[in-house]
């Protein structure tokens, strides 16, 4: 029976495969050692062959025996013929996180390294061993946390690699789930028959982290066939909820393209704030394509790797009906901004529509870059891909670095430069760039010419700062790392 699912899975992987029009290229594996990521390894070295795969493991470095683990999965990877490597996380470096957030800032960081073999191999794809109790996972979690159609859809096969550098071909790299169609126990006894060790996280037993409870909670529900929070059943739920997304989705691309403006320059989206004679916006006209269209743009705005909760959406959609309803009242007319989910949303003037922004940012929250060579690209805030290079025809020394800051950061260095800097821009730029809650999230870039030197001012608020080197021999480019598809699969 093992042997007929392990056949049916490999053939199955295979499909998605040629689908996706991977054929050709090199896969990355996520192998944490579970029996999910290692049936994933034996499969995937079936599919495609282990010399078109790499695997990685990421060791947290939360429990001791993680390093022994690691090793183990080293071996079995040589076994199967797979090139492997370990990426031992460093807490010493940062800040560790209070309990409620370590696995989000572990999964942050778990996805940076990942991102950054991608970068090392040129791997555009990442395979993980995400099942279907997995995605029943999901949906619960999403359900509890209040979401909407787009984040009830669950995961879908393929999605971006949060937290990642574009490849060579300027792709950012993508998350495939080949497995989602199968359960947990086809994957042990996939397991089981092809004598693969496998290792059980003792911490996924324990309820303080949110996602181990309603594992546990779908686990007993399991043995009721008339429980709604059996596996079964959420996932039926799931099934209808992305088929009504899919429908959604077909007319809001084209939408989005006619009343949104998009500057990945910036991180900043626009929404037509015009109702052609209507009570409300083209848009926002239809609540659930209201929603959809909201969670898009707020998905894209913060760069978070799951969709806003529906909460959140609320706040925005209930500002924005109030808003036209007061102006067909003769009313007078708020023009507060609503924060939340990490976004902030300013009313519209006489010179914008709707602008949706980075939230600002707590203290600190955002940290100064290292000093960067030339030619290098960063990643900032988790949003904003930067990349600083000389000019064609330019001869800049090698010792050029660079870093990025966030605008508080900078005003302790150069606030009167900054304020000069403001004061040129807002004569070229449009006046919704130029609001003060768009600038407040802007990077801010400098350039040390050499290693003792003290760094300059090169670019603020969206342009190269005048009298820089920047100004005349360097190439600063910023843009979103979505690109400039608000329509993004989760």
């Amino acid at each position: 029976m093992a042997a007929i699912a392990a056949s049916h899975a490999v053939s199955h992987v295979q499909n998605i495969i040629q689908r996706l029009q991977l054929g050709d290229k090199r896969l990355l594996l996520a192998v944490s050692g579970g029996a999910d990521s290692m049936a994933l390894a034996y499969i995937a070295s079936r599919a495609v062959g282990p010399r078109n795969c790499i695997a990685v493991t990421v060791d947290h470095g939360f429990r001791p025996e993680s390093a022994h683990e690691a090793a183990a999965v080293g071996r079995y990877m040589q076994k199967l013929g797979i090139q492997h490597e370990i990426r031992r996380l460093k807490w010493e470096e940062v800040q560790k996180p209070p309990v409620q957030r370590l696995e989000e800032v572990a999964r942050q960081r778990r996805y940076t390294e990942i991102g950054n073999v991608c970068q090392t191999y040129q791997v555009s794809a990442v395979l993980t061993g995400h099942h279907s109790g997995d995605q029943a996972e999901t949906f619960l979690f999403r359900f509890i946390r209040h979401s909407g159609i787009h984040g009830l859809s669950g995961m879908s096969l393929q999605t971006a690699l949060p937290f990642a550098l574009p490849a060579a071909d300027n792709k950012t790299p993508v998350i495939v789930r080949p497995l989602l169609d199968f359960d947990k126990r086809t994957l042990y006894s996939i397991c089981k028959a092809g004598g693969i060790e496998w290792f059980e996280d003792a911490s996924n037993s324990d309820t303080r982290f949110k996602r181990n409870m309603l594992r546990q909670i779908i686990r007993e529900a399991d043995d009721d066939d008339r429980s709604p929070f059996n596996a079964s059943s959420l996932l039926k739920v799931r099934k209808a909820m992305q088929g009504h997304r899919e429908v959604i989705d077909r007319g809001l691309a084209s939408l989005l393209d006619k009343h949104a403006t998009v500057r990945a320059d910036l991180g900043v989206v626009e929404l037509a704030a015009e109702t052609d004679g209507q009570q409300l916006p083209r848009w926002a006209s239809n609540p659930a394509v209201r929603e959809r269209a909201l969670a898009s743009v707020v998905g894209w705005v913060n760069c978070k790797d799951h969709p806003p909760e529906l909460a959140h959406l609320r706040q925005f959609e209930q500002l924005i009906v109030s808003f036209y309803k007061a102006r067909k009242a003769g009313a007078s007319i708020a023009q507060t901004p609503v924060s939340t989910a990490g976004v902030t949303m300013l009313p519209p003037t006489v010179r914008h529509g709707w602008l949706f922004c980075r939230q600002r940012p707590r203290a600190n929250e955002i940290q100064i870059t290292k000093d960067l060579a030339l030619g290098a690209t960063a990643l900032w805030d988790g949003r904003l891909l930067i990349c600083v290079q000389a000019k064609p025809g330019r001869s800049i020394p090698e010792a050029v670095t660079w870093r990025v800051y966030s605008q508080d950061a900078a005003m302790h260095k150069w606030a009167d430069q900054l304020l000069e800097h403001r004061r040129v821009c807002r004569k070229t730029h449009r006046p919704a760039d130029m609001h003060q809650a768009v600038l407040a999230v802007q990077p801010i870039i400098s350039v040390k010419p050499v290693p003792d030197a003290q760094p300059t001012l090169a670019f603020a608020f969206g342009s190269v700062c005048a009298e820089s080197l920047a100004a005349t021999d360097l190439d600063i480019s910023v843009r979103a790392v979505r690109g400039t598809d608000l329509v993004a699969r989760n």
